[in-house]
């Protein structure tokens, strides 16, 4: 997937591309769906359907359970070629949001690629690639969330909670509950118009982080029991196999942000999970904030933000990739790579 080149383009003009769109909008997003896919997804269809715009959300990976409480009205769509390939072709305009490379797509790639219909990217990551006509992109922003954000106060309509809630969900879970690097004065403003929209901080931190099965807690005390501590350290790595999940009852959704805990220990810089899936390795990076991951991230085919980022490892051996994952990142703290440590 690939087009000559890609507009950037303001939240004006992505309100008025959105406005203009000759047929149904389909929105979709990344391959397991975290709270800022989710919510940034639903917020941009609440707003296009007050706008007297067509739109339908298709993802390839269903949300997980603990975020489903905001799909109220039951429009989040799961990918299946026969009902959906005939739409996406016919589609007025195709949103990724959340993503910055088509292959982030996974199944449905094949299926958005083939489309004639124009596409816009609407995202927070670095280095996007160039398959999209259109970006709205803004990599100095927390979160998709806070993109999806600006759209809304750009179209000038009521917020009210139906609105607010998924942009809460997708600004709290993305900035790490307004502890990460791009936790700007910004972001805090936004959060606080969105409490006065109604959103009820207790309620969504119950929803979104105290809603788990014990299956995961029991899935966390296997992953922690079996932390490895490398480079005098300075590195952590967790693992997760796929027997741990069918021993706990637990599924990858589960392991959502589990890898800082990698980071919670002394003297620790840099930490990698690392789970094993039928047909790869996914692999999460995170760093205290002294050394980027993001180009770690890229030597495993993958990308993200300076101090969290990912990579999928097709067809990998677990423990092969734990080692070589440990051997990046011991070189990454100890500056071999010309960076100071």
């Amino acid at each position: 997937m690939s087009v000559r080149s890609m507009q950037r383009i303001g939240a004006a003009d992505t309100l008025a591309l959105l406005r203009g769109a000759r047929g149904t909008v389909v929105l979709t997003t990344h391959v397991t769906p975290d709270g800022d896919a989710i919510g940034s997804e639903l917020a941009l269809h609440r707003l296009l359907r007050r706008l007297g715009v067509s739109a339908r959300i298709i993802n390839t990976d269903a949300a997980p359970e603990v975020l489903r409480f905001m799909d109220v009205d039951g429009v989040l769509e799961r990918y299946e070629a026969d009902a959906h390939d005939a739409l996406l072709e016919t589609a007025g305009l195709i949103v990724c949001l959340d993503f910055n490379a088509p292959s982030r797509l996974r199944r449905m790639e094949r299926a958005v690629s083939a489309s004639p219909a124009p596409r816009l990217l609407i995202d927070h990551h670095l280095d996007a690639q160039p398959f999209a006509e259109h970006a709205c992109i803004d990599t100095e922003a927390c979160s998709t969330a806070q993109i999806v954000f600006r759209l809304v106060m750009e179209a000038a309509l009521p917020l009210d909670s139906a609105l607010a809630v998924p942009l809460y969900v997708g600004l709290v879970t993305d900035s790490g509950s307004f502890r990460f690097e791009r936790t700007t004065p910004e972001v805090h403003r936004m959060a606080a118009v969105l409490l006065e929209a109604g959103v009820d901080p207790m309620r969504v931190h119950r929803q979104v982080y105290d809603e788990y099965p014990l299956g995961r807690s029991t899935l966390l005390g296997l992953i922690l029991a079996g932390i490895r501590s490398e480079c005098e350290g300075r590195v952590t790595l967790l693992t997760v196999t796929r027997a741990m999940f069918e021993d706990t009852g637990s599924t990858v959704e589960d392991v959502e942000n589990m890898v800082n805990y990698g980071l919670g220990i002394k003297g620790v810089e840099v930490t990698a999970l690392l789970t094993e899936l039928p047909d790869a390795i996914k692999i999460s990076f995170r760093s205290r904030g002294l050394h980027d991951v993001n180009d770690v991230a890229a030597r495993f085919g993958g990308g993200g933000h300076r101090l969290a980022a990912g990579a999928r490892v097709e067809g990998s051996d677990l423990a092969e990739t734990a080692a070589r994952v440990s051997e990046a990142l011991c070189r990454k703290v100890r500056g071999e790579e010309g960076e100071a440590s």
